[in-house]
């Protein structure tokens, strides 16, 4: 309740924490109690299929936009800002075309080739999920810099809500191959619809004076290394932290797949509630404080380290224990899904420590040390995973996999603190 507590107080930080902590409460709510019906509709391999799906498209939305996107919270000028949205989806959307037009010609090669055979038909409805996942992502980021953290909240609940209840109604129906697949994409559309409908008239009123091709480009070359650099560290960090199931599947099965993915969706709940409210207040506040105070910037990422750590540690040594008995509520066979936690507990809590101050290199204009980061992660879990499945059982490949890549989490918290401790001394001395 301190932690609790803590967040509630009255700074404007923390009601904007608080404001999106209440929504992801009723995320999360939503997502545990059908995760009971799920289990018992849905067989593991077919949930497998389905956290492969998500991988998939995950990882392209984050690099569909070429991740300008994501400039659009530190960017000053409003104009450039929406100039940064509309490039954004300009991008995705070609983007999007011409993986459609290729995955409709070359689905069959390219599944075989990939080990990914499982998504069938439901392949060709990646392009235009990526592109709803693209609106998602960049009108939230607009909404995040003018701290309309409400509208970012209700977004969330219609898309968590909808994928339930049609995930729920599917099963139901036995419409069991692709149910939870079809179920996302309807989950999606409502979230990026309401968003849309949401966009203030002075928005649409005005969107003309920045759609014009000298100032999308003026924006695409001052935000260039967020499509070079930025988008690479964003695929191959996606790969890490959404595309473990692409690996497991490609390495192990699908069972072993829909095991894993309802084993961390189960953990992220409770870690979803406060590590994403933050992250997302973090990334605004944090861009302010950076160019005004960098000490009060240092300060302020400690402190919600500080918190996390609190956070987490008595909370996973409580779930590695219980978690095996825990998971036996979800149905027979689903004990096996708890007894993975203990072996990628360290990773859950090293990454989700830096999670909330995850975009740090974005704020000090050091997307390179993001870069290397992400190449470290991305060749570890690849090669780990590889040794792992030549060697050792999925459990120790887990372990091991889970090992090195904490390691890198590590190094790249310590790496970022390093570099603003020197720019501050570097103020200092002038």
């Amino acid at each position: 309740m301190n932690f609790i507590s803590q967040i509630t107080n009255k700074s404007e930080f923390n009601k904007n924490v608080y404001t999106l902590f209440t929504g992801q409460i009723i995320v999360q709510a939503i997502s545990f109690f059908v995760g009971f019906i799920i289990t018992r509709l849905y067989a593991p391999e077919q949930i497998g299929v389905y956290s492969l799906f998500i991988g998939i498209t995950t990882i392209l939305t984050i690099i569909s936009t070429g991740r300008y996107d994501a400039a659009i919270v530190v960017e000053e000028d409003d104009g450039k800002a929406k100039s940064l949205l509309l490039l954004s989806l300009l991008i995705s959307f070609w983007f999007n075309f011409l993986l459609f037009v290729f995955l409709y010609f070359f689905s069959n090669p390219f599944m075989n080739y990939f080990n990914i055979n499982s998504l069938g038909k439901w392949i060709l409805i990646i392009p235009i999920t990526v592109f709803i996942g693209s609106i998602i992502k960049a009108a939230q980021n607009y909404y995040n810099r003018y701290s309309e953290y409400g509208k970012m909240k209700n977004s969330d609940i219609i898309k968590s809500a909808g994928n339930s209840v049609f995930s729920v109604a599917f099963g139901l129906l036995q419409f069991l191959s692709g149910g939870l697949i079809l179920a996302n994409f309807i989950g999606n559309l409502f979230s990026a619809l309401f968003l849309v409908l949401k966009f203030s008239n002075f928005f649409w009123k005005d969107i003309h004076l920045f759609y014009s091709i000298q100032q999308l480009k003026e924006v695409a070359v001052q935000y260039k290394n967020y499509l070079i650099s930025y988008s690479l560290s964003g695929l191959l960090n996606a790969l890490v932290t959404n595309g473990t199931p692409i690996f497991i599947v490609y390495f192990f099965s699908e069972k072993i797949a829909g095991y894993y993915f309802m084993a961390e969706k189960v953990i992220s709940i409770p870690i979803g509630l406060i590590v994403a409210s933050i992250s997302r207040v973090f990334y605004q506040k944090a861009s302010e404080l950076y160019r005004e105070d960098k000490t009060k910037f240092l300060a302020l990422i400690i402190n919600i380290q500080k918190k996390m750590v609190l956070f987490l540690v008595p909370f996973l040594i409580i779930l590695s224990v219980f978690a095996p008995y825990f998971f036996k509520l979800f149905g027979e066979g689903w004990g096996y899904a708890g007894e993975m936690v203990k072996y990628f507990a360290i990773l859950i809590f090293l990454s989700n420590v830096v999670a909330p101050v995850g975009y740090i290199s974005n704020v000090i204009n050091r997307l390179d040390i993001l870069l290397y980061f992400n190449i470290s992660i991305a060749v570890s879990r690849v090669i780990t995973f590889y040794i792992g499945s030549l060697y050792l059982s999925f459990e120790y490949a887990l372990l091991f996999s889970s090992m090195v890549v904490s390691i890198c989490y590590l190094v790249f918290n310590i790496v970022l603190k390093k570099k603003i401790k020197s720019e501050i001394k570097s103020e200092r001395v002038f």
